[in-house]
């Protein structure tokens, strides 16, 4: 049975219609993941002279040990924007004589052959080999490396449940990120350190190998909870009622008032809450409100503050950056609609420029805690804030309108390339680099406030002349309508 699913799954690929279109960009996929696996195997030969040149009369083994908690945190968070969750196209075998355990088996087994299951070993097995078999022994150095193996398959199926569980409790990411900021912003502080538990856990795995069991057994019963989870949700009537039904009810009732402007705001909003990759947009957007943590509370970057510019760029304007840049490209599936529906063509526009505008307000809202760590963030913020909505959401609307491509909504979002086009590789270098333009030549002088009033005032007038912006990408649009639906419908 297991020959069979693995012959339909590579059948799959090659019959699809898209299998030649898809062909050149996952041969690049496949040459980028050679290349990375190869870089981080380098890495890993040179890892303890990395530790020497960086703490230099410090023990390797023990400043590893240290960073190995923070390792694994950083990696469930890349994992769950970029893995994929294993998908098999299971309704069609439910009906006929085959064990659903063994489909749900192979489906979770054939998840574990991943670029990013072989990152950590391949950054970690050669440090093993290195340090710690001279220093303690080959058996040490195997539990060491075992562990490592237990915690990354723990970590990869951890990421699969968390996803999945994740449309049953939207709630649980916000969860899950206050928990990982309230231990960093404690570990911050010296209530605790994360790097001595840390440094304490692995030591112990080094001096009684046994303790390698753990992550091991620990791997296997987060193996069995996602089990249990398909097992309990692959019947055929849960599968069809997902399909017709969608689990996000809201019909954002209160935007009514607004008009067909607030009604087009509504129906943006149920696009992006209803598909995987508009949402991980809005998700990304979130989690990078953190970013300013890595800057504002370093004191090397206190002497380069010019940074904190482009950091409040990013953490007030980043969702329409994200989601602007492929502003009909999430539409172009049913684009002739668009064209046809009884809206007039600056309300469509209106409608997105306020949906940016109220999402970079809500982050400039959020982004207010900074001021803990000075006055003058606030200040950098309000400038870049005003800038966003005033200039920067218009250079991005306009740009998208360059020969958009066409995003298939009912695809992943991991590895998801569809739509990327020239106007992307363009839109970043208006957007960070033009603020500066105005912002440079006062900080030169040694002026910088000046700089960045004359920033916000720039968006401010932006902000106040938006029917204007609004008019000119409409004019455009109409100009060019009928050469993107073409476009669209060719692809």
């Amino acid at each position: 049975m297991i020959k069979t699913l693995i012959s339909h799954s590579f059948k799959q690929q090659y019959r699809s219609p898209v299998w030649a279109k898809n062909l050149i960009a996952n041969v690049f996929l496949g040459f980028a993941a050679v290349v990375l696996t190869v870089y981080v195997l380098l890495l890993g030969l040179v890892l303890n002279k990395l530790i020497e040149i960086i703490q230099p009369e410090s023990n390797h083994i023990e400043v590893l040990n240290g960073i190995i908690i923070y390792y694994f945190a950083f990696e469930f968070f890349i994992r769950f924007f970029l893995q994929n969750v294993p998908v098999l196209a299971i309704q069609p075998y439910l009906h006929l004589p085959m064990r659903k355990r063994k489909i749900v088996h192979f489906m979770l087994r054939k998840s574990q052959i991943s670029v990013f299951n072989l990152l950590a070993l391949l950054l970690f097995t050669p440090f093993a080999f290195v340090e710690i078999m001279p220093e303690y022994g080959l058996i040490p150095a195997l539990g060491w490396i075992v562990t490592m193996l237990g915690l990354v398959f723990t970590v990869h199926f951890l990421t699969i449940l968390f996803k999945k569980k994740l449309n049953e409790y939207p709630n649980l990411l916000i969860i899950i990120a206050g928990f990982f900021l309230v231990v960093g912003l404690l570990d911050f502080y010296g209530y605790f350190s994360l790097s001595v538990i840390s440094g304490n856990l692995f030591q112990a795995i080094i001096e009684q190998p046994a303790f390698a069991a753990i992550p091991v057994v620990l791997w296997f019963l987060i193996y069995r909870a996602n089990y249990t989870f398909l097992i309990n949700n692959t019947y055929p009537e849960e599968i069809a009622t997902k399909k017709k039904q969608s689990k996000i009810s809201g019909d954002f009732a209160f935007l009514k008032k607004f008009g067909k402007t607030g009604e087009l705001i509504a129906l943006e909003l149920k696009l992006i809450l209803r598909h995987k990759r508009p949402k991980n947009t809005i998700m990304l957007a979130g989690f990078l409100l953190f970013y300013g943590l890595i800057f504002y509370p370093q004191e090397v970057y206190q002497e380069m503050n010019w940074i904190f510019l482009f950091v409040g760029i990013f953490i007030t304007g980043l969702f329409f950056i994200q989601y602007g840049q492929f502003l009909l490209s999430w539409e172009g599936g049913y684009f002739d609609f668009v064209l046809t529906r009884k809206v007039t063509f600056k309300q469509y526009f209106e409608a997105k420029y306020y949906l940016f505008v109220a999402t970079s307000t809500i982050a400039f809202t959020l982004s207010l805690g900074y001021a803990y760590f000075g006055i003058d963030i606030v200040f950098i913020n309000l400038a870049a804030f005003l800038f966003n909505i005033g200039v920067n959401v218009f250079l991005v609307m306009r740009i998208a309108l360059f020969n958009p491509k066409k995003i298939d909504l009912s695809k992943r979002a991991a590895f998801n390339y569809e739509g990327v086009g020239a106007a992307q590789f363009l839109i970043a270098l208006p957007v960070l680099l033009l603020p500066y333009v105005i912002y440079a030549p006062f900080l030169i002088l040694g002026i910088g406030k000046y700089g960045l009033l004359l920033l916000g005032v720039v968006g401010l007038v932006g902000f106040l002349l938006r029917d204007k912006w609004i008019d000119y990408i409409t004019n455009a649009f109409i100009k060019n309508r009928h050469k993107i639906a073409a476009g669209f419908r060719a692809q």
